[in-house]
């Protein structure tokens, strides 16, 4: 091999290696489950006047309906407002509870508020068909028309389909923005955690340009029973050190 042959084999590899750490590797935390923040909530959706209590004890995010709710139709984003916002960033969480007929986990990215203007990135459970494990990708934004929007869905069965139905929790689930591009995976309790692009535990989804700007990395739950709950462990979110 040519000394010239050498030096471009050397550079593809460097090349390589810098996008393998890119994909992989995050830095800054935002939010410590360990040392809980005051969270704030935002209603995406509400059924009258029906309320969701959260709470956040040390290593742990609860989203219960109050028994005096009348409908299941609630769907409320979670975060904490004391992080900073930041354009790329990710949310995680083990979803390890979930009572009632079709509770729906999810993760919130790009949480932000303007005024009166709500906007918000969710990665959510897929309720439709009982397709559990395909994680779905919404945009809310409150001054559109329609208000929420579906963009896409990434369909992991390896992890969380067992046999015909969806594996029993707890699910580990992560999702990741940087630019336009949202990355999701997950893995069950029996699994080490999986590389970003595992194709049996990860993908992609990619949004219109407008869905790119600094917001607050968070959490979602909806369609909560009245008396019901949903439950997620080691709720965690940072930011990729490219901001």
């Amino acid at each position: 091999m040519t000394t010239a042959r050498r030096l471009q084999l050397c550079a593809v590899i460097a090349a390589l290696a810098l996008l393998i750490t890119a994909c992989e590797q995050i830095a800054d935390p935002l939010y410590n489950p360990a040392k809980p923040q005051k969270l704030a909530l935002w209603y995406v959706s509400r059924d009258a006047k029906d309320i969701y209590n959260v709470t956040n004890p040390s290593g742990k995010l609860r989203i219960d309906a109050s028994r005096s709710n009348k409908g299941s139709q609630s769907r409320a984003v979670i975060w904490p407002s004391g992080t900073k916002m930041t354009t790329n960033h990710q949310s995680c969480a083990t979803w390890s509870e979930a009572t009632g007929e079709w509770p729906q986990e999810g993760l919130a990215l790009r949480v932000r508020t303007d005024g009166k203007r709500f906007r918000t990135i969710v990665v959510a459970k897929n309720l439709w068909f009982g397709a559990v494990w395909q994680m779905n990708v919404y945009t809310w934004d409150s001054t559109r028309s329609p208000y929420f929007k579906i963009h896409g869905a990434v369909a992991l069965p390896v992890p969380f389909l067992d046999g015909k139905q969806g594996r029993p929790l707890p699910w580990n689930v992560c999702a990741r923005v940087e630019g336009s591009v949202v990355r999701i995976k997950g893995w069950n309790s029996k699994e080490k955690e999986p590389s970003w692009t595992d194709k049996d535990h990860s993908g992609i989804i990619k949004l219109p340009a407008e869905w790119v700007y600094p917001g607050k990395a968070g959490w979602y739950g909806g369609h909560i029973d009245p008396g019901r709950t949903i439950a997620m462990v080691n709720p965690r979110t940072t930011a990729n050190s490219a901001n």
